[in-house]
């Protein structure tokens, strides 16, 4: 039984040149899947504002660019909609 990766194994990092964090995951169709939020991205904290953070439990909403799009304020679940879609 293969199992299937979703946002539980993503492992973020402090973001290289903004307030935040990231995670990159690559799909073996080639796709790539880039996961930030902090300071100034189309994310929110837990406190429901945009704000520095360092950890992804502070984040109530990501930025997400999959296949050349960004689309903002996505959920974890919006997230693993993707996997599901490109496991």
């Amino acid at each position: 039984m293969k199992v299937m990766t979703n946002f539980d194994n993503l492992v973020f990092v402090d973001h290289p040149r903004l307030k935040g964090i990231m995670a990159k995951y690559r799909f073996n169709n080639g796709k790539e899947l880039s996961i930030v939020a902090g300071e100034g991205l189309y994310s929110n904290s837990r406190d429901g504002i945009r704000a520095a953070v360092d950890n992804a439990e502070d984040v109530a909403s990501f930025e997400v660019m999959f296949d050349g799009e960004v689309s903002g304020w996505q959920s974890r679940e919006d997230i693993n909609e993707i996997f599901k879609a490109n496991e």
